[in-house]
């Protein structure tokens, strides 16, 4: 098995420091009126996550209270599909919320010529198909665990011109995708790990695209996505294939046939038109912060952003009832190969009501037969404020940093936080001794949570940091300020 070293300690801090949950996860019949059968449903006093089985074991729900996070498509609801990869392009069986997809992408099918191609939709077993699910149990921790069939590779694809399937002589390739996650009692987070096997008898070179499908529109007949936006950090000294630090997939061309074929028709000799529709987007809102890029949703779009992160993160808000979904990920790795370069990506699509995508990409490894992978990926969800994410880590959301009014000898700062439980300011000296430790007060998921802290420096006062203290004790580190900076 390959495992990154990161993921290895992590995972096993993780298992070592959770508060057992007994009888987190549930099964439901018909959960929401979703027409499903045996729907696993975690759930804590703040969050809820539904997974089905029967919809290739999709995460089609997480929520923060009652503000979701995931699209689910309502054309969909209680279907389910065989495992035929005999699918056409307008067969896609997007039952919406959290899925994957394996990568690359572009060698998945096989073409008239007989050569590696892409295909959408995705292959099916692993995309499309039902899963296994079951809940499993070790040292009182509840674990939802579910398994894909074995897909084959390359998969058919339809030929339009032949009006038939182009069919691989073999099968070269065969995967199989399994996923493994828990929660903690009185916290957001999401602890998730993938795993992808080589179930075949030849080395493969393989990764996966996870991606989540996300709310972008507060009503159905609404179209106001920019409530609804996608920040992902980056650095320029981490370059694209084409040496820019991030790009965009479509171009004015793509956009304006999109909307001329799907939406509306266009007229080039209308200068309305061409000053409106024939441009690239205008929801690529760019450096909204430093080194913070932000992505709103377009209902008249078809394209995405390609990006690195440089900070381990990729986080979903909701403008509207100020809820933020964030993905903490493994860090890139410049000595890896990723799939055209990125970790992460932003995707907005016009397809069914639409939805913004959050997409996070796995390193390609070499998979030797019988060879399989780990990746680790933690959710988390908070109430924010205003303002756009400027960071995120295993304690809550930044919107706003830590910052010393001298004049005032106030400490100020804003937050979202995944642990009910209470804040501490601690001082530290140069050394990194602490001096003392405050108590704040009691934070909660549901609520903003703001520091305006009157603070009297002391004399051997070098730096400061917020914690929060969760409910089992364990403290994580929110934010930090050297003071005088």
């Amino acid at each position: 098995m390959i495992k990154s070293r990161i993921l290895s300690v992590v995972w096993a801090m993780l298992l070592t420091t959770a508060v057992h949950a007994q009888n987190a996860i549930s099964i439901v019949d018909n959960y929401k009126n979703w027409k499903w059968d045996s729907v696993f449903v975690a759930k804590n006093d703040y969050i809820s996550l539904a997974v089905v089985p029967q919809a290739a074991g999709r995460i089609l729900e997480y929520n923060l209270g009652e503000v979701p996070s995931l699209w689910v498509n309502p054309k969909l609801l209680g279907e389910s599909y065989s495992t035929s990869d005999l699918v056409k392009q307008h067969e896609w069986r997007n039952f919406g919320g959290y899925r994957l997809v394996p990568m690359p992408f572009d060698n998945c099918s096989i073409d008239k010529n007989g050569n590696r191609a892409q295909r959408w939709p995705p292959p099916v077993v692993i995309g499309d198909a039902p899963y296994t699910a079951a809940i499993s149990s070790e040292s009182g921790q509840q674990y939802l665990d579910v398994s894909s069939g074995i897909q084959e590779l390359p998969v058919p694809k339809w030929n339009g011109a032949s009006k038939s399937f182009m069919r691989p002589e073999q099968v070269e390739e065969e995967l199989q995708y399994k996923r493994r996650l828990y929660i903690e009692s009185a916290s957001s987070l999401v602890y998730i790990k993938h795993t992808l096997i080589n179930r075949g008898s030849n080395p493969v070179q393989r990764g996966i695209m996870t991606s989540s499908q996300h709310v972008s529109r507060s009503a159905p007949e609404l179209t106001d996505g920019e409530n609804y936006v996608a920040y992902v950090p980056f650095d320029p000294k981490y370059k694209l294939p084409n040496g820019k630090p991030f790009e965009i997939t479509g171009d004015a061309d793509s956009r304006w046939r999109y909307i001329n074929r799907n939406r509306m028709p266009l007229d080039k000799n209308n200068p309305e038109h061409v000053a409106k529709y024939y441009n690239h987007g205008t929801n690529w809102n760019g450096e909204v912060a430093p080194g913070i890029y932000e992505v709103e949703y377009d209902y008249y779009l078809m394209s995405g952003l390609h990006i690195i992160s440089s900070k381990s993160w990729i986080c979903y808000v909701d403008k509207i009832n100020q809820t933020a979904f964030a993905k903490i990920i493994e860090p890139f790795d410049p000595s890896l190969d990723y799939d055209e370069g990125i970790n992460v990506s932003v995707f907005c699509s016009g397809l069914e009501t639409g939805y913004i995508e959050t997409e996070v990409r796995t390193p390609i490894y070499t998979l030797a037969p019988g060879q399989s992978f780990d990746y680790l990926e933690i959710h988390g969800a908070a109430q924010i404020g205003a303002g756009p994410v400027l960071d995120v880590n295993m304690a809550g959301i930044i919107t706003q940093k830590l910052q010393w009014q001298t004049d005032q000898n106030k400490l100020k700062g804003q937050y979202g936080v995944f642990h009910a439980g209470e804040a501490l300011l601690t001082v530290y000296n140069k050394e990194g001794k602490p001096l003392n430790e405050t108590v704040l007060g009691s934070v909660d998921l549901l609520s903003i949570f703001e520091v305006r802290d009157n603070f009297k420096k002391h004399k051997k006062a070098h730096s400061v940091a917020i914690h929060v203290k969760a409910q089992d004790g364990k403290k994580y580190v929110l934010d930090r300020l050297v003071l005088g900076e």
